[in-house]
């Protein structure tokens, strides 16, 4: 059974998520929330890019390679309604570059520095979709203690210093994989 919403993770060509995929050892570089819109007449894409959080056509998000996943007991478009005033907010480009350097820290010396470029009122990929599916009813207590703006789309805990969206979704039950049903 393919679900109405979905997180997906993707892996694109720019410089920018390239430099990222390499930092975190991952394989994506990017995270979105995907759900099928009967207003739109297909799938929108909830994410973050140069322009803010915005809400396209799924086909219009650009990556080449993509991972879909599924709650299979929570409806997460619950949060759909929650996160309504955070569209709009900027992209924040400057805290991409603190939240790298926070990586590069905790890699050379051990030790877990904040975040010092991150920006109130301002939203990366990865933390947009962990702050949506916070506000999912009945969400499970794994990801409501994750602090958002401290999470990578991709990586593992072992090259990052704190897990990562795929890690947590790959990792917990409840949470499935599925072949993303607007590529058919």
């Amino acid at each position: 059974m393919t679900a109405n919403a979905l997180v997906c993770l993707t892996a694109s060509s720019e410089w920018y998520g390239k430099a990222i995929r390499r930092i975190t050892h991952s394989n994506v570089n990017h995270a979105f929330i995907a759900y099928d819109s009967p207003l739109h007449g297909g799938w929108q894409a909830l994410q973050t890019d140069e322009r803010g959080l915005v809400e396209v056509p799924v086909e219009n998000v650009k990556h080449n390679y993509i991972e879909c996943y599924s709650f299979s007991d929570l409806d997460i478009l619950t949060a759909l309604p929650l996160c309504r005033d955070l569209v709009g907010d900027s992209y924040d480009w400057i805290g991409i570059a603190g939240f790298l350097l926070k990586i590069k820290v905790w890699r050379m010396t051990g030790k877990k520095i904040v975040n010092p470029l991150h920006a109130a009122g301002e939203l990366f990929c990865s933390e947009f979709s962990a702050t949506f599916l916070q506000r999912v009813e009945g969400m499970y207590d794994w990801m409501r203690v994750v602090d958002p703006s401290g999470i990578a789309p991709g990586g593992t805990r072992k090259y990052l210093g704190v897990p990562s969206l795929q890690e947590l979704l790959q990792r917990n039950a409840g949470v499935v994989r599925e072949d993303c049903p607007f590529l058919r």
